[in-house]
Formats: C-alpha cells, structure tokens, sequence
C-alpha cells in the first residue's frame, strides 16, 4: 500500500501582502498528479489546512477542490486539525465526508480515532494542548499534566497497538529529541509550546508530523515532519519542499518527492547597481541591498525590473549600529556652524564620513535654507 504524507498547507495565507492563492492551487494540483503517478492509496494530511481559524472563502473552495479531486481517485485520505485550525469548521460535515473515505479528525474524547486499511492502522491525533485533557480526568489527576510530554505520555498510555499491524501516527506536534530542538523556520508560530520526546513514539512503526514548516526526520527516519508543501517565509528560500511517499512493504525505505512550485522563492543580494543588472524572473523576490549611499525609492525602481519583489533589506554598516540608546547625544565643543552639525551627527547616525557628492549636497540644501531666513 501506497501512502503520501504532507501537512501544514496553510490555504488562504498571504506572504506580506502577496497573495499565494494561485500558488497553492498550483502545488495541490502537483499532489493530485503525484498521487496519480506513485499510485497512491492513502493521503494523510498532518494538521493546519487553513491558515486562520476563520479561513477566506476562496481558500474553503481550494481545499473542497482538492479532497473531491482526490477522493475520485479513490484514495483515503486522513486529516487531522492543526493549531491554526477551527476544528469546529474544519469537521463540518466529516460525518457524511466518512462515507467517501474522507475521515477528519479534529477532537479528542479519550481515544485516539483509528482508521484501519488492510493491514494498517492509522490513529488520527488533532492538535492538542494539556488543557485540553482537563474534563477526561479528575482533579489529582490533572496536577500531574504540567506539560506537553506528560500529556502525550498519557494519552498514549491509553492505546492497546495491534503488533501484528503496521501502526501510523498522524499528530500536529512539537517533538524533538533529548536538548536538540528541531529546525525551524520564520513563517512557524510555536509561541510556547513546550517540546515532546520523540521516544514516545516508539511504538509506532511510521509518525507522520506536521506543525513544523521545514521538512526533517526526529530522532529516527520514520518520524518525520513533512514540512511546508510551499515556502512560505524568505528564511525556507533554499529549502528544497516535498512530499512523503511510504510503501507499506519497506516503511523505511521512504521517498521524498520534490514539489516544483508556480514560482520559487528568491533573495538577491547586491548593490542596486548590481542588482538592477541581474536577470529579470517571475519569482517572489526579496533584495538585500549593500550601498552605503541613499537610494531614492528603492522598491518602486526595483519593482520596474522585478514585478514580484515583496521584501526588501539594507545590509551595511547603517544595519549594525547600536541605536538602542536613542536618547543619546551628540557633544559639541566650542561653537559649530549648521554644516559641521550634520556632518557630526551623519557620522554618528551611519558611521562612516560623507562622500564629496554627499558633502556638495549638504552644502548647498544648508546655503539655500540660510539664505532663506
């Protein structure tokens, strides 16, 4: 048996204020064609299908595209909530979805919901919190639930695996093993969430995580997040996106497929010069720009030769200077005219001396404005 893990797909998102709408319509119908080609059985989809707890229309439409799509390729396909779901909205209507081997899990009522294929038993777990176990358990307890390993511990406890099955696990959590935190990335929002270890899971012959948005394995190969089927902040723009492909046969003999994007995500670095004589792409684009000298309307000229440049960074000697302090003065001995002012304070804002154009510049913006008063 075929199966395809993926997670985190986040419809609806925005980077900045550039839509990804097209993207993601574009990488969903690359998973539709990979699941034709690899002959797949089973899609699991580990959590954060929608990006807000409120998604936009367009994106419901997207994701109810995408499960009709595939359940006419008769496949199963298991999905668990992640921590930016509703898991009210997200199992709207999963009762009837059942019925088409659709099966969404979204809640935790003292068992894990298993879904059993031939030989394989998958056990759907949403995305959950300890404060979510209060009202399984008496008071006394709960005091022991102080955090997020105690808590998987328990409900684990709770589950009697067949060892004569091949057992999966979908969960949306964060795991790492021992001290080594996992790799993370900017577009991720673990805020505080306290880490699980992945020896919990030893049970289980396949752990398919999401809530990660890079793709990496925990502790051993078939524990593994699948990551981000797109990239979704400038800090994964050299990552490379895919899906997991698992034959039951040989679960550790596993296959990252690539995920070929609509556009790549890109980081020019240069001054503006150079960067203006780089070769024109329809990428999404973020720039780095090295001139100590002052740009007029950077982005506007960039975005002349770059039309999906969204993000743009200085990175000179200006980025690095200590501006904390910003009550500090300037001290000036004896009497100084307006020029010597500036060129006292333009050392102290950049570092550095003005150039000769700088300096003509300053001159005479100070010479009009004298003589103006």
């Amino acid at each position: 048996m075929k199966i395809l893990h993926t997670s985190d797909l986040h419809l609806g998102k925005n980077l900045l204020e550039e839509s990804l709408q097209d993207d993601q319509e574009y990488i969903l119908n690359e998973i539709v064609r990979i699941v034709e080609e690899k002959e797949v059985n089973v899609v699991m989809i580990s959590g954060d299908i929608y990006d807000k707890t409120i998604p936009r229309a367009d994106a419901i439409k997207l994701f109810d595209d995408f499960i009709t799509t595939l359940s006419k390729e008769n496949v199963k396909i298991l999905i668990t909530s992640g921590n930016h779901d509703s898991n009210e909205r997200l199992a709207f209507g999963s009762k009837i979805f059942n019925e088409f081997n659709i099966h969404i899990a979204t809640s935790y009522e003292g068992k894990i919901e298993k879904v059993s294929v031939e030989d394989v038993d998958f056990y759907l777990l949403p995305f959950l919190k300890p404060f979510h176990l209060k009202d399984l358990m008496g008071d006394e307890e709960y005091e022991n639930i102080n955090d997020s390993n105690s808590m998987m511990e328990w409900i684990l406890k709770r589950e009697n695996l067949d060892e004569n099955k091949k057992n999966i696990l979908l969960a949306h959590q964060f795991v790492q093993k021992g001290e080594v935190p996992p790799k993370q990335s900017d577009s991720e929002s673990v805020g505080t969430l306290d880490p699980i270890q992945v020896s919990l899971f030893d049970d289980f012959d396949y752990v398919a995580l999401g809530h990660l948005h890079r793709p990496q394995s925990v502790g051993r190969e078939t524990v593994r997040y699948s990551g981000t089927p797109l990239k979704y902040s400038f800090s994964e723009a050299k990552d490379e996106k895919s899906v997991v492909i698992i034959d039951t046969d040989d679960i550790e003999g596993f296959e990252l497929v690539e995920l070929k994007p609509r556009r790549d995500m890109k980081i020019l670095k240069g001054t503006f010069e150079q960067v203006m004589y780089m070769e024109p792409t329809d990428d999404i684009i973020k720039v780095k720009l090295l001139d100590e000298n002052t740009i007029i309307s950077p982005m506007e000229r960039i975005r002349e030769r770059f039309e999906n440049a969204i993000a743009l960074e200085f990175v000179n000697i200006r980025s690095f200077i200590d501006t904390s302090d910003e009550g500090r003065e300037i001290i000036v001995e004896g009497e100084a005219n307006h020029y010597e002012l500036f060129d006292l304070f333009f050392k102290e804002q950049n570092g550095r001396e003005m150039t000769e154009e700088e300096e003509n510049c300053i001159k005479s913006i100070i010479e009009s404005l004298e003589g103006d008063m």
